[in-house]
Protein backbone atom coordinates (compact mmCIF):
# COMPACT_ATOMS: atom_id res chain seq x y z
CA UNK A 1 0.00 0.00 0.00
CA UNK A 2 1.52 3.33 -1.09
CA UNK A 3 1.09 5.48 2.03
CA UNK A 4 2.85 8.44 0.37
CA UNK A 5 0.39 8.37 -2.54
CA UNK A 6 -2.54 8.22 -0.10
CA UNK A 7 -1.23 11.15 1.93
CA UNK A 8 -0.59 13.23 -1.19
CA UNK A 9 -4.10 12.44 -2.41
CA UNK A 10 -5.72 13.46 0.88
CA UNK A 11 -3.74 16.71 0.93
CA UNK A 12 -5.57 17.73 -2.25
CA UNK A 13 -8.78 18.29 -0.27
CA UNK A 14 -9.45 22.03 -0.01
CA UNK A 15 -11.88 23.60 2.42
CA UNK A 16 -12.91 26.79 4.13
CA UNK A 17 -14.57 26.93 7.54
CA UNK A 18 -16.83 29.85 8.41
CA UNK A 19 -18.34 30.84 11.75
CA UNK A 20 -21.24 33.23 11.30
CA UNK A 21 -22.59 35.12 14.33
CA UNK A 22 -26.20 36.28 14.48
CA UNK A 23 -27.98 38.46 17.01
CA UNK A 24 -31.50 37.34 17.88
CA UNK A 25 -34.24 39.85 17.10
CA UNK A 26 -36.79 41.43 19.41
CA UNK A 27 -38.99 38.32 19.48
CA UNK A 28 -36.13 35.91 20.41
CA UNK A 29 -35.21 32.78 18.45
CA UNK A 30 -36.28 29.24 19.38
CA UNK A 31 -34.78 26.36 17.40
CA UNK A 32 -35.29 22.58 17.31
CA UNK A 33 -32.60 20.05 18.17
CA UNK A 34 -30.10 19.43 15.34
CA UNK A 35 -30.59 22.93 14.05
CA UNK A 36 -28.52 22.19 10.96
CA UNK A 37 -31.75 21.01 9.35
CA UNK A 38 -33.50 24.32 10.04
CA UNK A 39 -30.55 26.38 8.83
CA UNK A 40 -30.04 24.13 5.79
CA UNK A 41 -33.70 24.55 4.80
CA UNK A 42 -33.61 28.35 5.00
CA UNK A 43 -30.19 28.41 3.35
CA UNK A 44 -31.36 26.41 0.32
CA UNK A 45 -34.48 28.55 -0.11
CA UNK A 46 -32.55 31.84 0.01
CA UNK A 47 -29.68 30.52 -2.14
CA UNK A 48 -32.11 29.52 -4.90
CA UNK A 49 -33.89 32.86 -4.73
CA UNK A 50 -30.64 34.83 -4.95
CA UNK A 51 -28.29 32.73 -7.07
CA UNK A 52 -30.54 30.88 -9.56
CA UNK A 53 -31.41 33.00 -12.58
CA UNK A 54 -32.48 30.09 -14.80
CA UNK A 55 -35.70 30.74 -16.80
CA UNK A 56 -36.99 27.31 -15.77
CA UNK A 57 -35.77 26.56 -12.26
CA UNK A 58 -36.35 22.82 -12.69
CA UNK A 59 -33.85 22.88 -15.57
CA UNK A 60 -30.68 24.73 -14.64
CA UNK A 61 -28.03 26.00 -17.03
CA UNK A 62 -24.48 24.64 -16.80
CA UNK A 63 -23.02 27.51 -14.72
CA UNK A 64 -25.89 28.00 -12.28
CA UNK A 65 -24.40 28.37 -8.76
CA UNK A 66 -27.51 26.94 -7.11
CA UNK A 67 -27.52 23.86 -9.34
CA UNK A 68 -23.86 23.15 -8.59
CA UNK A 69 -24.17 23.58 -4.81
CA UNK A 70 -27.52 21.85 -4.24
CA UNK A 71 -28.10 19.61 -7.24
CA UNK A 72 -24.60 18.54 -8.24
CA UNK A 73 -24.76 16.37 -11.35
CA UNK A 74 -22.40 13.61 -12.50
CA UNK A 75 -19.63 14.65 -14.88
CA UNK A 76 -20.27 13.64 -18.46
CA UNK A 77 -17.53 11.00 -18.54
CA UNK A 78 -18.70 9.11 -15.46
CA UNK A 79 -19.48 5.55 -16.51
CA UNK A 80 -22.55 3.75 -15.29
CA UNK A 81 -25.70 5.24 -13.81
CA UNK A 82 -25.48 7.41 -10.70
CA UNK A 83 -28.18 9.50 -9.09
CA UNK A 84 -27.58 13.14 -8.22
CA UNK A 85 -28.72 12.19 -4.71
CA UNK A 86 -25.66 9.94 -4.35
CA UNK A 87 -23.22 12.78 -5.06
CA UNK A 88 -22.03 14.65 -1.95
CA UNK A 89 -22.96 18.30 -1.72
CA UNK A 90 -19.87 20.47 -1.19
CA UNK A 91 -20.89 22.02 2.14
CA UNK A 92 -21.85 21.27 5.74
CA UNK A 93 -24.01 23.46 7.97
CA UNK A 94 -24.00 22.89 11.74
CA UNK A 95 -24.58 24.86 14.92
CA UNK A 96 -24.52 24.80 18.69
CA UNK A 97 -26.98 22.63 20.61
CA UNK A 98 -28.62 25.44 22.56
CA UNK A 99 -32.19 25.95 21.39
CA UNK A 100 -33.48 29.23 22.86
CA UNK A 101 -31.91 32.66 22.36
CA UNK A 102 -33.31 35.73 24.09
CA UNK A 103 -33.67 39.08 22.26
CA UNK A 104 -30.20 40.47 21.56
CA UNK A 105 -28.44 37.17 22.40
CA UNK A 106 -25.91 35.89 19.89
CA UNK A 107 -25.68 32.45 18.31
CA UNK A 108 -23.44 30.95 15.64
CA UNK A 109 -23.77 28.87 12.49
CA UNK A 110 -20.79 26.86 11.25
CA UNK A 111 -20.36 26.41 7.49
CA UNK A 112 -17.71 24.28 5.77
CA UNK A 113 -17.15 24.56 2.02
CA UNK A 114 -15.23 21.98 -0.01
CA UNK A 115 -13.25 22.21 -3.23
CA UNK A 116 -14.86 24.22 -6.02
CA UNK A 117 -17.49 25.54 -3.59
CA UNK A 118 -14.77 27.71 -2.02
CA UNK A 119 -15.03 29.89 -5.12
CA UNK A 120 -18.65 30.66 -4.20
CA UNK A 121 -17.85 31.94 -0.73
CA UNK A 122 -19.24 35.43 -1.39
CA UNK A 123 -22.56 33.86 -2.43
CA UNK A 124 -22.59 31.94 0.85
CA UNK A 125 -21.98 35.06 2.93
CA UNK A 126 -24.60 37.01 1.02
CA UNK A 127 -27.09 34.20 1.60
CA UNK A 128 -26.18 34.01 5.31
CA UNK A 129 -26.98 37.72 5.59
CA UNK A 130 -30.40 37.37 3.95
CA UNK A 131 -31.21 34.24 5.97
CA UNK A 132 -31.36 36.38 9.10
CA UNK A 133 -33.80 38.77 7.44
CA UNK A 134 -36.02 35.89 6.33
CA UNK A 135 -35.95 34.31 9.79
CA UNK A 136 -35.47 30.85 11.26
CA UNK A 137 -37.83 28.11 12.41
CA UNK A 138 -41.54 28.45 13.10
CA UNK A 139 -42.74 32.01 12.71
CA UNK A 140 -39.63 33.03 10.75
CA UNK A 141 -37.83 34.38 13.81
CA UNK A 142 -35.49 37.09 12.57
CA UNK A 143 -31.85 37.60 13.51
CA UNK A 144 -29.16 39.95 12.25
CA UNK A 145 -25.89 38.63 10.81
CA UNK A 146 -23.20 40.56 12.69
CA UNK A 147 -19.86 38.89 11.99
CA UNK A 148 -18.33 36.08 9.92
CA UNK A 149 -14.89 34.64 10.64
CA UNK A 150 -12.63 32.21 8.81
CA UNK A 151 -11.61 29.45 11.22
CA UNK A 152 -8.47 27.30 11.18
CA UNK A 153 -8.01 23.59 11.91
CA UNK A 154 -7.84 24.29 15.66
CA UNK A 155 -11.07 26.27 15.71
CA UNK A 156 -9.21 29.57 16.13
CA UNK A 157 -10.32 32.68 14.29
CA UNK A 158 -8.04 33.80 11.44
CA UNK A 159 -9.76 36.58 9.51
CA UNK A 160 -12.96 38.47 10.04
CA UNK A 161 -14.45 38.50 6.56
CA UNK A 162 -17.83 40.14 7.19
CA UNK A 163 -18.68 43.14 9.35
CA UNK A 164 -21.02 46.07 8.86
CA UNK A 165 -22.39 44.43 5.70
CA UNK A 166 -18.98 44.34 4.00
CA UNK A 167 -16.97 41.29 2.84
CA UNK A 168 -13.16 41.44 3.12
CA UNK A 169 -10.03 39.26 3.50
CA UNK A 170 -11.35 36.03 1.99
CA UNK A 171 -7.90 34.50 1.68
CA UNK A 172 -7.49 31.63 4.14
CA UNK A 173 -8.03 28.21 2.58
CA UNK A 174 -7.16 24.95 4.36
CA UNK A 175 -6.07 21.72 2.72
CA UNK A 176 -6.01 18.11 3.83
CA UNK A 177 -2.45 18.48 5.08
CA UNK A 178 -3.62 20.84 7.82
CA UNK A 179 -5.51 17.96 9.45
CA UNK A 180 -3.04 15.10 9.07
CA UNK A 181 -0.85 14.48 12.11
CA UNK A 182 1.98 11.95 12.14
CA UNK A 183 0.76 9.12 14.35
CA UNK A 184 2.56 5.78 14.06
CA UNK A 185 2.35 2.46 15.87
CA UNK A 186 -1.18 3.13 17.07
CA UNK A 187 -3.26 0.09 17.96
CA UNK A 188 -6.17 1.65 19.90
CA UNK A 189 -8.66 4.29 18.82
CA UNK A 190 -11.92 5.67 20.13
CA UNK A 191 -14.51 7.05 17.75
CA UNK A 192 -17.11 9.45 19.11
CA UNK A 193 -20.26 9.77 17.01
CA UNK A 194 -21.14 13.34 17.94
CA UNK A 195 -24.20 13.73 15.73
CA UNK A 196 -26.27 10.86 14.29
CA UNK A 197 -24.21 8.90 11.76
CA UNK A 198 -26.41 7.43 9.02
CA UNK A 199 -24.17 4.76 7.52
CA UNK A 200 -25.44 2.34 4.93
CA UNK A 201 -23.81 -1.04 4.40
CA UNK A 202 -25.19 -3.55 1.92
CA UNK A 203 -28.41 -1.58 1.61
CA UNK A 204 -29.18 -1.18 5.33
CA UNK A 205 -28.40 1.46 7.94
CA UNK A 206 -26.06 0.03 10.54
CA UNK A 207 -26.63 0.11 14.29
CA UNK A 208 -23.42 -1.75 15.22
CA UNK A 209 -20.30 0.31 14.45
CA UNK A 210 -17.99 -2.37 13.03
CA UNK A 211 -14.73 -0.67 12.09
CA UNK A 212 -14.64 -1.64 8.43
CA UNK A 213 -18.17 -0.30 7.89
CA UNK A 214 -17.26 3.05 9.44
CA UNK A 215 -14.02 3.16 7.49
CA UNK A 216 -15.72 2.34 4.18
CA UNK A 217 -18.11 5.23 4.78
CA UNK A 218 -15.22 7.62 5.47
CA UNK A 219 -13.37 6.54 2.32
CA UNK A 220 -16.51 6.83 0.20
CA UNK A 221 -17.21 10.32 1.50
CA UNK A 222 -13.66 11.64 1.06
CA UNK A 223 -13.02 10.12 -2.38
CA UNK A 224 -16.39 11.39 -3.64
CA UNK A 225 -15.68 14.93 -2.45
CA UNK A 226 -12.30 14.84 -4.17
CA UNK A 227 -13.74 13.49 -7.40
CA UNK A 228 -16.85 15.63 -7.79
CA UNK A 229 -15.59 18.87 -6.26
CA UNK A 230 -11.81 18.85 -6.88
CA UNK A 231 -11.47 18.42 -10.66
CA UNK A 232 -12.01 14.65 -10.63
CA UNK A 233 -9.10 13.77 -8.33
CA UNK A 234 -8.74 9.99 -8.06
CA UNK A 235 -6.51 7.57 -6.14
CA UNK A 236 -5.11 4.51 -7.93
CA UNK A 237 -4.82 1.95 -5.14
CA UNK A 238 -6.38 -1.41 -4.32
CA UNK A 239 -9.28 -0.37 -2.10
CA UNK A 240 -10.41 -3.99 -1.72
CA UNK A 241 -7.10 -4.78 -0.02
CA UNK A 242 -7.49 -1.73 2.22
CA UNK A 243 -11.02 -2.76 3.23
CA UNK A 244 -9.87 -6.32 3.97
CA UNK A 245 -7.29 -4.90 6.36
CA UNK A 246 -10.00 -2.81 7.98
CA UNK A 247 -12.03 -5.96 8.66
CA UNK A 248 -9.21 -7.16 10.93
CA UNK A 249 -9.60 -4.18 13.28
CA UNK A 250 -11.75 -5.34 16.19
CA UNK A 251 -14.61 -3.54 17.87
CA UNK A 252 -13.72 -4.13 21.54
CA UNK A 253 -16.29 -1.87 23.18
CA UNK A 254 -19.45 -0.24 21.90
CA UNK A 255 -21.48 2.35 23.72
CA UNK A 256 -23.60 3.55 20.83
CA UNK A 257 -27.34 3.82 20.46
CA UNK A 258 -29.72 4.60 17.66
CA UNK A 259 -31.09 8.14 17.80
CA UNK A 260 -34.34 8.68 15.90
CA UNK A 261 -34.72 12.12 14.43
CA UNK A 262 -36.93 13.53 11.72
CA UNK A 263 -37.39 16.74 9.80
CA UNK A 264 -39.99 18.17 7.46
CA UNK A 265 -38.77 18.57 3.88
CA UNK A 266 -40.35 21.57 2.13
CA UNK A 267 -38.96 20.28 -1.17
CA UNK A 268 -40.49 16.81 -0.82
CA UNK A 269 -43.50 17.99 1.23
CA UNK A 270 -43.16 15.19 3.77
CA UNK A 271 -41.53 14.28 7.06
CA UNK A 272 -38.23 12.42 6.70
CA UNK A 273 -36.72 10.06 9.26
CA UNK A 274 -33.01 10.77 9.69
CA UNK A 275 -31.97 8.52 12.57
CA UNK A 276 -28.41 7.36 13.11
CA UNK A 277 -25.93 6.11 15.68
CA UNK A 278 -24.52 8.31 18.45
CA UNK A 279 -22.10 7.48 21.24
CA UNK A 280 -18.61 6.00 21.47
CA UNK A 281 -16.84 2.92 20.12
CA UNK A 282 -13.36 1.55 20.88
CA UNK A 283 -11.25 -0.43 18.41
CA UNK A 284 -7.99 -2.40 18.48
CA UNK A 285 -5.71 -3.50 15.64
CA UNK A 286 -3.12 -2.28 13.18
CA UNK A 287 -4.47 1.22 12.59
CA UNK A 288 -1.64 2.81 10.61
CA UNK A 289 -3.23 2.43 7.13
CA UNK A 290 -6.43 4.11 8.33
CA UNK A 291 -5.15 7.01 10.42
CA UNK A 292 -5.05 9.76 7.75
CA UNK A 293 -8.52 8.85 6.48
CA UNK A 294 -9.97 9.01 9.98
CA UNK A 295 -8.25 12.31 10.73
CA UNK A 296 -9.73 13.87 7.62
CA UNK A 297 -13.16 12.34 8.26
CA UNK A 298 -13.43 14.47 11.40
CA UNK A 299 -13.82 17.43 9.04
CA UNK A 300 -15.73 15.88 6.15
CA UNK A 301 -18.18 13.94 8.39
CA UNK A 302 -19.37 10.47 7.33
CA UNK A 303 -22.57 8.83 6.12
CA UNK A 304 -25.75 10.38 4.77
CA UNK A 305 -27.24 13.88 5.24
CA UNK A 306 -23.98 15.55 6.19
CA UNK A 307 -25.22 18.92 4.89
CA UNK A 308 -27.39 19.07 8.03
CA UNK A 309 -24.33 18.50 10.24
CA UNK A 310 -25.02 14.77 10.69
CA UNK A 311 -22.17 12.24 10.76
CA UNK A 312 -19.79 14.39 12.80
CA UNK A 313 -17.12 12.25 14.49
CA UNK A 314 -14.20 12.78 16.83
CA UNK A 315 -11.17 10.46 16.72
CA UNK A 316 -8.93 9.84 19.74
CA UNK A 317 -5.87 7.59 19.44
CA UNK A 318 -4.44 5.98 22.59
Amino acid sequence: MDNVAITDFLKELKLIQLKAYYQAGNNSVHLPSYQGSTFRGVFGHVFKKIACMCPKQNKHHENCPYAYIFETSPQKDVSGVISSEDIPRPFIISSDTKQHYSPGERFAINVTLFGNAVGYIEYFIYVLFHMGNMGFGKGNQQAELRQVFLVDENGDYQNQIFQKQKITNVDFVLNGGNFLEDKKNKSNVQLYFVTPARIKYQGHYIDTPDFHKIFRSAVRRITSLLYYHHKQQQLDIDFKELFKKAEKVKLVHSDVSWYDWERYSNRQKERMKLGGIVGKATYEGDLEPFIPWLQLAEWTHIGKNTTFGLGKIRVVFD
